[in-house]
């Protein structure tokens, strides 16, 4: 059988981060998500996944990425439409650590420059093409992860 993500997770995050990211694989699972270890060339030899609901894509992992040696796991969103984000209810608390976690573009080359964007009714000017970015997700970043996918699959 193929080595699944929580292989990769026990065998390279520790603790906390071990615990939190085992907690966030369960929960897509448990939300029928398939975790598709990417294969190709840009993310050969690194253990990258796509998290896709049936065809269309809701976030990305990826595990120790040597390029990123600061990052022992990083989750990014796909694209989240505003109106999506703009329709959802979504506490306070929630919105904050949304908003501390927008990922502003880095000129990576995925998105062109970054793009205005309303989330969560406040207007950030340059959002990459991947609306949110966690590194080394921490169990407060966690609370409004499942929130996002809830979003995205929209089961809120």
């Amino acid at each position: 059988m193929p080595k699944q993500i929580e292989d990769y997770i026990k065998e390279n995050l520790s603790d906390d981060d071990c615990k939190i990211a085992l907690e966030f694989t369960a929960l897509l699972r448990a939300n029928s998500l398939q975790l598709v270890k990417d294969e190709g060339t840009c993310w050969k030899n690194k253990t990258y996944y796509w998290v896709k609901n049936d065809d269309t894509c809701v976030c990305f992992i990826s595990i120790k990425d040597p390029d990123e040696k600061d990052n022992r796991w990083t989750v990014w969103s796909d694209d989240i439409n505003s109106d999506l984000l703009g329709e959802s209810l979504i506490t306070d608390d929630l919105k904050q650590i949304a908003w501390e976690h927008v990922d502003h573009c880095g000129s990576c080359g995925s998105c062109g420059g970054g793009r205005r964007k309303e989330i969560f009714g406040k207007e950030f000017g340059d959002v990459c093409g991947c609306t949110f970015r966690f590194d080394n997700p921490t169990e407060n970043d966690l609370t409004f992860m499942k929130k996002m996918i809830e979003i995205q699959c929209r089961n809120e």
